[in-house]
């Protein structure tokens, strides 16, 4: 068993350096020897937010299993939904047939659905069907969702307990390593990156152009590119701009060098593009055909410059609506299982996730006001410039 004294610290890397800061902890994950509620009397809930992701299914499996088999809860209620579900107590009763083979499943069984609701209507529901314990699995909005319903519950005097499993392709949910579904992803956007690279060498002069999902966070695109060394020739995040010059210089001397060239943009980099004066440029529209047009007037538009053979390759929900992968599916399984020793025991208003490699509880309060992106001058980054040999793209050479 876990103790309760068991802790993990969030931080791996430290300066030794005058006025050191206290270290910030969070309790270890785990089975408790002291459970607060187990039995056929308990009744728990599961509720899936937001955008799919892959292993939503796999989560909501291994939630029940581990609550039947591990604590004898008796009911294992599935909001149908996502909150709004919750809201208007639209509950099924999950069974060993519903939830059979499950992680399987790309989806959610329980449906899903997106925008804030009413926390009294939600606490309401919720002891109206005599819920215990409430699983809740869903992206940065559905944690903030979960901690308004935690301050509803407890200024009732609810002993209701909510355990939230964090969930984002695009692994921008801060304090922990990653969201469950991102290895999945990253396969899944590798596998449209080969299709643009077999596109590209096939014609002369291909330019492949491959969009990922990625509105604030550009963690997706960099790991997906990582995992094509030597195919992807620049990779375009939300954190760093580029000027449209500049990046198609670059682009004409990776065809002249090969014969073909690869770009993996984010979604979000709409709101970072310059010209090579460093004025913003104006996207109209989503980033990826955006950008094909600039590169089909850049290089087919212009007298003295080659034409491109273009090909746009964009998996968008095609990566979300997969079956978790194995790495994800014994990460799905592991997470539902330290949300229900947390639930069990009585705690609440927490997430559960790897910190710095650790199972660890995380107060839903610490997720507030706190966001993940990649740091352009972090290691990170930079294994990925070594990987596609970009440059800044700050400008065009004179």
């Amino acid at each position: 068993f876990v103790d309760d004294d068991d802790i993990v610290l969030a931080s791996a890397v430290a300066r030794v350096s005058t006025g050191v800061r206290s270290p910030v902890a969070y309790a270890r994950a785990g089975p408790r020897a002291a459970v607060a509620r187990a039995g056929a009397g308990v009744v728990a809930a599961v509720v899936t937010c937001g955008g799919l992701c892959p292993g939503l299914n796999t989560v909501t499996q291994e939630l029940y299993r581990c609550l039947k088999s591990q604590y004898g809860v008796g009911t294992v209620l599935g909001a149908v939904g996502g909150y709004a579900g919750v809201a208007a107590g639209r509950w099924r009763h999950l069974d060993d047939d519903t939830c059979d083979a499950l992680y399987a499943r790309g989806g959610t069984l329980l449906e899903t659905s997106r925008g804030k609701q009413d926390a009294t209507a939600m606490a309401d529901a919720l002891e109206a069907a005599g819920v215990d314990a409430l699983f809740v699995v869903g992206g940065d909005g559905t944690i903030r969702g979960a901690a308004y319903l935690c301050e509803e519950l407890e200024s009732r005097g609810s002993k209701i307990s909510v355990a939230a499993i964090p969930k984002t392709i695009d692994n921008d949910i801060p304090l922990i390593d990653r969201s469950f579904g991102f290895d999945t992803a990253v396969a899944e956007a590798k596998r449209a990156i080969d299709v643009a690279v077999v596109e590209a060498r096939s014609f002369p002069r291909g330019l492949g152009v491959v969009r990922l999902m990625g509105r604030d966070a550009g963690f997706l695109a960099v790991h997906a590119a990582l995992a094509a060394p030597g195919d992807v020739d620049a990779c375009l995040v939300p954190e760093k701009g580029f000027a449209v010059d500049g990046l198609f210089e670059y682009v004409g001397e990776r065809l002249d060098a090969k014969g073909h060239a690869i770009l993996v943009v984010a979604e979000g980099v709409d709101a970072r593009v310059t010209d090579a004066a460093g004025n913003p440029v104006d996207v109209d529209g989503d980033i990826g055909p955006w950008l094909c047009a600039a590169a089909r007037a850049h290089f087919d538009g212009s007298p003295g410059r080659a034409a491109v053979s273009l090909k746009y390759v964009d998996p968008s929900y095609t990566v979300r609506s997969q079956a978790s992968v194995p790495a994800d599916t014994i990460f799905c399984s592991r997470l539902a299982a330290h949300a229900c020793h947390g639930a069990m025991a009585g705690y609440t208003a927490f997430a559960v996730g790897t910190v710095n490699s650790h199972f660890a509880e995380i107060p839903l309060a610490d997720f507030e006001n706190r966001a993940a992106i990649t740091s352009v001058a972090g290691r990170l980054f930079q294994d990925l410039v070594r990987s596609t040999g970009q440059p800044q793209f700050t400008q065009a050479a004179d």
